[in-house]
């Protein structure tokens, strides 16, 4: 399960006049091949945004996404929940038959990109808010870390992105964060347990509301 790949981001950068290397696409390939390896899974979904551009599918973004579609498809069966980011995805996804809906279960889990929907009493993840905890010493010097956030009431999993050119939003700093998603509790992110992984090490932190008690 992944989310937020945004595969053609630096072309859509380039527009606004931000040159970055278009390496994206290159690296998630082997981040991916590295895990399909180790774990052998049946399959891959993509919790939405696998694209970037919302108005058009730049030619970067065509090409970056066929590439990854071809590649991974030699791997495992892939299938894409639409993301907001996604329009115009279909006519990419078309050429490679891979299957793309606004939702999908696996095992009794609801799996959705979380920019809409109304919440169900079921285990569900989401991507959409790309999450991240910056921590600080006592000597002021900070480390900003994707995380995931885990709600045990409501038994939803919030993915981080995967893309390393969108990287993620301080939920932490940022309270605006608890307002991302439709289907969050009333309270936002506020008992969210954020989950950070160190090599093969899982760092559970307290919730996100403890720790902007303390910021």
């Amino acid at each position: 399960m992944i989310a937020d790949l945004h595969l053609g981001c630096e072309a859509a950068l380039e527009y606004e006049g931000l040159s970055l290397p278009r390496v994206q696409t290159k690296k998630i390939e082997q981040y991916l091949d590295a895990i399909i390896k180790a774990l052998e899974p049946s399959r891959v979904i993509v919790a939405g945004d696998l694209k970037h551009n919302f108005s058009r599918n730049l030619v970067q973004e065509w090409n970056d996404v066929a590439r990854f579609v071809q590649v991974l498809s030699k791997r495992t069966p892939l299938e894409v929940v639409k993301g907001n980011h996604d329009n115009y995805l279909a006519s990419i996804l078309s050429d490679y038959n891979v299957p793309m809906g606004v939702e999908t279960f696996v095992g009794g889990i609801r799996i959705m990109h979380g920019h809409r929907g109304t919440p169900k009493d079921v285990p569900t993840i989401i991507g959409h808010l790309h999450p991240s905890i910056r921590l600080r010493d006592r000597v002021g010097a900070s480390t900003k870390d994707p995380c995931f956030l885990y709600h045990p009431g409501s038994r939803m999993l919030i993915l981080p992105a995967l893309s390393i050119v969108a990287y993620g939003l301080d939920v932490v700093h940022q309270p605006s964060s608890d307002s991302a998603s439709p289907l969050l509790p009333e309270d936002g992110l506020s008992q969210f347990v954020p989950i950070v992984f160190s090599k093969d090490k899982a760092l559970r932190f307290p919730t996100v509301g403890e720790l902007r008690a303390v910021r």
